[in-house]
């Protein structure tokens, strides 16, 4: 299972980030590895390697194994048929970023888009 994060700079709800990270682990996973890629910014990079570090533990008992890689946008784009949920944190009022434009459009995807 691979779960990409992306967000906005002014994102600032870690509450709100580890409720998300709940819903994308709500997958279906075929296999015991999760590996969690974060597009940044360097927020969201901290939200993700803290769940990473808080999860792990939890997850090592129910048999799965969590890494945490900070990766750009083409490296996705190279790997899109590996990713399993895209997730993408905003305010209310801002928009998409391209990325996540082109991440909603990608067939057999499952996305999340949490504004708050």
């Amino acid at each position: 299972m691979v779960i990409v994060v992306e967000g906005t700079k002014e994102f600032a709800d870690y509450e709100i980030f580890m409720r998300a990270m709940t819903v994308a682990l709500s997958t279906p996973n075929d296999n015991n590895q999760i590996q969690v890629w974060s597009l940044g910014p360097h927020k969201i990079n901290n939200f993700t390697a803290a769940f990473c570090n808080s999860a792990e533990n939890y997850l090592k008992q129910k048999g799965f194994k969590v890494s945490f890689s900070k990766i750009n946008e083409q490296w996705v784009k190279q790997n899109i048929e590996h990713v399993t949920y895209y997730a993408y944190f905003s305010l209310p009022k801002e928009p998409l970023s391209k990325f996540a434009t082109y991440m909603e459009h990608q067939e057999d995807l499952e996305m999340g888009i949490f504004r708050y």
